[in-house]
């Protein structure tokens, strides 16, 4: 017990509890021996003595056991003074039961004790001078005696009996914590090991299935084999949060500060989540120029923050979408890195903000977009945060969203700005942005915000235009450089935006499922556009753009490549855009790994990102050049990097680098690159006339038919020639197109009828947004018009809309269905074969026809 409540908050509070007690008995008692009289020479001890006391506990150098027992000393001492007048001798019991009472808090038996042998003392050493001094000790004398006597021997029992239970309570509880602490590790340690003993099979199961997903398969074993994929993915999410929160409960969170580049972590972040669902949501990345390019924390966790944080913004979020805003505080340290994550979903009240930091704890399951996770998300990011000293913060209004602010101390290495541009004195830009595809006002409001951050961070002039007149006008009487256009601004104004390219450097924003074709010399910026991407743009010369007009393709057939970047996600972009040119790709994930692939493969190009763990990419490329160099032989090695510093690209060049891309990879300057940096052997030149018969892999020659055997879907009013031209004529994949559309009709109709009669409006809008894109491919724009106007009443839960239309609907998609069976001969196992060899379903169907929107 004794040792339990030492260096406790209970064992402090008792001592200080002492202390004042005893300092307030000695001041009344220097008070009282003032006025009566008493030993001047004791007052003085006493004073000494109350000094030495505070001394002692303000310098804190005493044992606290050694420190209680002075203090008990010194307050029997001034006691026993007190007891040897003659006036205070009957009033020694009730000063001395305070006084136990008051010792009782320590748990200390032997301090009652102590009291008790003092009173005794005292109050027999007062009786002697009692009779000494010649007074009648009377009856009356004696029972007081004896009653004080018993009254201090009562107190000093109850005092141990309170001091007795209170132990055993005590040693109880401790035991029961002990126990419980037990169980918590051991759960934990189990948690964690299942999690890793789990995380190898599941490596395996995405591994093998990444394989299978290559392969020639029916299309029912594809469907499978991506389910499995997705299934293990998720998995192995849910995997390394448990991990993240099992090292966060058991205190033994490690944080590993290292430098990263802002500009690679963002684009991490972007990457990975371009791999998931996002329930086709907007969402805006505002990362503002003023954050430092290089910063040194834990990269690692402060990407794991911001994962968590926009998925718990989708999760939650029915409309509208999640808005990002990192910027820098400036402190004498570095910087307060501020992540700032906006979503315009059902918010939460003021109680689950209470209870949304505890473990496991999930808002009300109907209210949320999914009723997965394993409530893992907030108490993850606030461990990492408090273990990176930082502070997190939430405001939310049920119906206006929610908006959490993370702010976390970052030292900083390079001071210039994450995002630069390289001549400002000749960049003027204009934006003809209303978003007009965006239908949730606070996501245009979040753009605005995003261009307003870094117009003023670039310090560049920007002009803002509403239509193509103030277009018109702002070219005729300014200087335009640059201009930005949205996706609903260039299809209303194609031809105009087409013929300004000659002059302006335009880059249209494009739409997630935006599909079609833009003029040559038009660069496209994907959503989520952002700062990075934007200032890639700017940099761009305008001889440089222009030189892309051409209608000349190029092709990098057979040239064997090599892709070293940390990040896997990054890996699978580059792959999937190098491969469309023709090349051979490998990849490894560092910088070593690299160095070991050059010396066993004789590669034409290396693409190098250059912040990895271990070996950057700077020393990797020496190495790989020191290397090729013996073997006499040469090597092209290009910087592939997120860095969006103006000085990035004539860094790179100058450490020996061949060229420089920027990540996100922009198609026209990657075509630019490697012009200039690979032999004109290695690039193969396709003129347009001939880009038609080497655009696809040669496929086996389908003898023509004839439009006759379309008659049966012409009749329910498809567009035929529309459904060919979006195939570039090739009969053979619009039959496959048509197999496909037609493949599960009876599946498809059951499931519209299901989710009709149980009002699951959200998989029915789902549903039919798929048949309205998949329509228009096939040329049914009539079918895909009233799928469209289904798809917005059941976005809207307007019920009665949604019945009246419904039964036409599916009267007219399922003619469609059986007159394309007729057509494809219900899809045999080589046509859907063949289709499967083409993108996967989820990547062809849901767009729209070249030229078309949605």
């Amino acid at each position: 017990m004794h040792d339990a409540l030492k260096d406790t908050e209970l064992s402090r509070t008792s001592q200080m509890v002492i202390l004042v007690s005893y300092t307030a008995f000695s001041l009344i008692l220097i008070g009282e021996s003032l006025l009566l009289g008493w030993e001047k020479w004791a007052l003085v001890l006493m004073s000494l003595a109350l000094i030495g006391a505070w001394i002692i506990h303000i310098r804190q150098k005493v044992d606290p056991n050694v420190r209680l027992w002075i203090y008990s000393f010194m307050m029997m001492a001034v006691f026993f003074f007190y007891g040897i007048h003659r006036t205070s001798l009957f009033d020694l019991a009730g000063v001395m039961l305070v006084v136990i009472m008051i010792y009782t808090m320590t748990g200390k038996r032997a301090l009652v004790l102590l009291c008790q042998f003092t009173y005794f003392v005292t109050f027999g050493y007062g009786l002697i001078q009692y009779w000494i001094s010649g007074e009648l000790i009377d009856a009356l004398v004696i029972t007081r005696s004896m009653l004080h006597i018993v009254l201090i021997i009562m107190g000093g029992q109850i005092g141990r009996i309170i001091i007795e239970t209170w132990n055993k309570v005590l040693e109880k509880s401790s035991s029961e914590i002990r126990e419980l602490k037990e169980a918590t590790e051991r759960l934990d340690n189990f948690l964690a090991n299942v999690s890793h003993e789990i995380r190898t099979p599941v490596n395996a199961v995405i591994g093998l299935s990444s394989v299978l997903k290559k392969e020639t398969l029916p299309a029912a074993a594809t469907d499978s084999i991506t389910a499995i994929s997705r299934a293990g993915h998720r998995v192995a999410e849910q995997i390394g949060d448990i991990l993240d929160f099992t090292e966060i409960d058991m205190d033994k969170l490690s944080v590993n500060n290292e430098t990263y580049l802002m500009g690679s972590l963002v684009n991490d972040v972007l990457v990975q989540l371009g791999n998931v669902d996002t329930y086709d949501l907007d969402f805006v990345m505002d990362l503002e120029s003023g954050v430092p390019a290089e910063l040194t924390g834990d990269a690692s966790k402060i990407k794991k923050i911001l994962w968590h944080l926009i998925s718990n913004g989708f999760k939650f979020t029915k409309e509208g979408g999640v808005y990002v805003h990192l910027y820098p505080i400036r402190r004498e340290y570095g910087i307060n890195l501020v992540i700032e994550v906006r979503d315009t979903g059902v918010g939460i009240d003021d109680d689950e903000i209470e209870h949304i930091y505890e473990q496991f704890y999930q808002s009300d399951a109907s209210r949320a977009r999914t009723v997965g996770g394993l409530g893992l998300g907030i108490p993850i990011v606030n461990g990492f945060v408090k273990a990176l000293g930082g502070v997190m913060a939430i405001e939310s209004d049920q119906g206006e969203g929610t908006t959490v602010r993370v702010s976390i101390p970052q030292s900083v290495v390079e001071d210039t700005p994450c995002i630069s541009i390289q001549n400002k004195e000749g960049c003027v830009v204009a934006g003809f942005l209303g978003f007009m595809t965006t239908g949730h006002p606070k996501i245009r409001e979040f753009y605005m915000e995003m261009i307003g951050h870094l117009v003023e961070g670039l310090n560049v002039p920007f002009h803002r235009v509403q239509s193509r007149q103030d277009l018109e006008e702002l070219i005729r009487t300014t200087r335009i450089s640059h201009l930005f256009v949205g996706t609903g601004e260039y299809l209303e104004n194609k031809e105009y935006i087409d013929s300004l390219v000659t002059t302006i450097n335009v880059a249209m924003v494009k739409d997630r499922d935006y599909s079609g074709s833009v003029g040559a010399g038009i660069s496209l910026l994907p959503k989520p556009f952002y700062g990075v991407q934007i200032a890639n743009f700017l940099n761009q010369d305008l001889k440089d753009h222009t030189a892309d007009l051409g209608e000349e393709k190029i092709l990098f057939t057979g040239v064997r490549s090599l892709v070293v970047d940390d990040e896997p996600m990054n890996l699978l972009v580059a792959r999937g855009i190098f491969e469309g040119y023709g090349m051979q790709v490998d990849t490894v994930l560092s910088g070593m790994e690299a160095i070991e692939a050059c010396e066993e493969t004789d590669y034409d190009i290396v693409f190098m990102d250059h912040m990895m763990p271990e070996m950057d990419g700077v020393e990797a490329m020496k190495r790989i050049r020191i290397n090729i160099s013996r073997s006499k032989k040469e090597i092209c090695i290009v910087a592939l990097t997120a860095n969006a510093i103006s000085s990035a690209k004539e860094m790179f060049l100058s450490e020996g680098f061949d060229g420089f891309i920027p990540k996100p990879i922009e198609i026209t300057e990657f075509e630019r690159v490697m012009k200039r940096v690979l032999p004109k052997a290695l690039i193969t030149v396709v003129p347009k006339e001939v880009q038609s018969l080497v655009a696809e892999p040669v496929q086996k020659e389908k003898p023509r038919q004839g439009r006759s055997k379309y008659d049966p879907v012409k009749e329910q009013g498809t567009d035929v020639e529309a459904g060919l031209r979006y195939c570039k004529n090739d009969e053979e994949f619009y039959d496959q197109l048509l197999a496909e559309y037609a493949k599960n009709d009876t599946k498809k109709t059951d499931e519209l009828n299901r989710y009709l009669d149980n009002e699951n409006w959200q998989d029915y809008s789902i549903r039919v947004h798929a048949v309205k894109s998949t329509s228009k491919m096939i040329g049914a724009m009539e079918l895909s018009e009233m799928a469209k106007r289904l798809e917005d009443a059941s976005k809207k839960a307007d019920a009665d809309r949604v019945r009246a239309e419904h039964p036409a609907f599916i009267k007219r998609y399922a003619a469609l269905l059986s007159a394309i069976s007729t057509v494809v001969g219900g899809a045999s196992e080589s046509t859907l074969v063949q289709t499967q060899e083409k993108e996967d379903e989820s990547e062809i169907l849901e767009f729209a026809p070249e030229g078309e929107s949605e």
